[in-house]
C-alpha cells in the first residue's frame, strides 16, 4: 500500500515537472534588414529582408504539427520565400497580401540537418505608421492555435510637428561716445606773462626819466 502511493507521488510530481518545462522557441530570427531605414512618409517603399533559423534542438528543427505565421501591416505587400536546406536554396510559392502562413512539415527535418528560411518582403508605409503596427511578425503557432514564440519589428512612429513662432534675435546697443572736435583754448597764463613783461618794461624806462 505504500508503495502505491510512493508510486502515485512520484507520477504527480513527474507531471509536474512536465507541465511547467518552458518549451523552446522552434525558431531564431538571425538577421533582420529594413531599407530605408528611419521614419519615411506613409506611401514609400520598404523592403524587408529576413533569414529565420530553426532549432537544431530535438529530434526535429521544427514541429510538424505547428505552424509558421508571418505578417505586415505593410500596404501592397508581396513575400519571396526561399527555403534553404544545408545551403541549397529552393524557391517558395510567392505572395501577395497582409500574411503568410507554412504548414510545419516545410520546416520539419532531423535537428541534424541545417534548415534556414530567407524572406524578402516588400510593401509601402501606411497612413499613419505607429509602433503598435509592424514591419513583420513572426509567430509559431502549434496544433492548438496557441502562440508559442514571437519575433517583430515595429514600424516607428509619426513624428510630432510642434510649431513654433519665431522670434526676432535681440540686439544689444553699444553706443560708443563719439569724439568731439572743439579746439582747446590756450592757457592765458603765456598771454598775460607777455603784459606783464611789457609792462614792467616800460616803468623801468620811466624810472630812469
Amino acid at each position: 500500500m505504500k508503495q502505491f502511493h510512493r508510486l502515485r507521488f512520484l507520477l504527480a510530481t513527474f507531471l509536474l515537472f512536465a507541465c511547467i518545462t518552458p518549451h523552446v522557441a522552434a525558431f531564431t530570427v538571425s538577421s533582420m534588414n529594413i531599407n530605408p531605414l528611419g521614419y519615411q512618409a506613409a506611401g514609400t517603399p520598404m523592403t524587408v529582408n529576413s533569414v529565420i533559423v530553426f532549432s537544431s534542438e530535438g529530434t526535429e528543427t521544427f514541429p510538424s504539427a505547428s505552424e509558421l505565421h508571418m505578417s505586415t501591416n505593410l500596404v501592397d505587400a508581396h513575400w519571396v520565400p526561399v527555403l534553404i536546406l544545408n545551403g541549397v536554396e529552393t524557391n517558395l510559392t510567392q505572395k501577395n497580401g497582409g500574411s503568410l502562413i507554412f504548414p510545419g512539415w516545410y520546416f520539419s527535418y532531423p535537428s541534424t540537418e541545417k534548415v534556414q528560411l530567407k524572406v524578402t518582403l516588400t510593401g509601402n508605409i501606411p497612413m499613419n505608421p505607429s509602433p503598435s503596427q509592424n514591419f513583420l511578425k513572426i509567430q509559431e503557432v502549434d496544433s492548438n492555435n496557441t502562440v508559442v514564440s514571437t519575433a517583430h519589428v515595429d514600424m516607428s512612429a509619426t513624428p510630432v510637428t510642434t510649431v513654433s513662432t519665431p522670434t526676432k534675435p535681440t540686439t544689444k546697443k553699444t553706443f560708443t561716445p563719439l569724439p568731439t572736435d572743439t579746439p582747446t583754448q590756450k592757457s592765458p597764463t603765456g598771454i598775460e606773462a607777455g603784459i606783464i613783461a611789457i609792462m614792467g618794461a616800460a616803468f623801468l624806462v620811466l624810472k630812469q626819466k
